[in-house]
């Protein structure tokens, strides 16, 4: 009789290893999400560039864009040479400072950011037109 009773009241366990897995598949989901938001655009530029360099234009209006420390400034400027496919209006951004400096572009241009800091940092420039394109530059030696 109490062998019955336990029967009766033991829990069926059918379906247990398929909320397991699903519990598996929801993490791994929240893990894929997580790393494509932190290296989604990293991996997009990558992307941008190979296109740029099969067929100029095709990631936006900008296709190159490097940037170096200069003398000047006691060696905080940073000058943004930028390549457009066609004139377009561009605004160059530090990540370190958030100075920032625009000019119209016809095929090459540049721009200087006055103050960056002494540290490395990165330059993103955005053109009216559409796309952006990042370059880093050293730290002050």
């Amino acid at each position: 009789m109490f062998k019955k009773i336990l029967q009766f009241l033991r829990l069926p366990q059918k379906g247990q290893g398929l909320v397991e897995y699903a519990l598996i598949l929801v993490l791994v989901a929240i893990v894929v999400i997580a790393i494509l938001l932190t290296l989604g655009p990293t991996v997009a530029q990558v992307y941008c560039r190979i296109t740029n360099a099969l067929q100029p234009g095709s990631c936006g209006v900008i296709t190159n864009v490097s940037a170096e420390r200069t003398g000047g400034g006691n060696g905080n400027d940073v000058v943004v040479t930028i390549t457009v496919s066609r004139s377009s209006s561009v605004t160059a951004t530090d990540s370190q400072s958030g100075t920032t400096a625009s000019t119209t572009c016809t095929s090459s241009c540049s721009v200087t950011l006055a103050g960056v800091g002494d540290a490395a940092g990165t330059v993103t420039v955005t053109a009216t037109e559409g796309g952006s394109f990042s370059a880093g530059y050293p730290a002050k030696l």
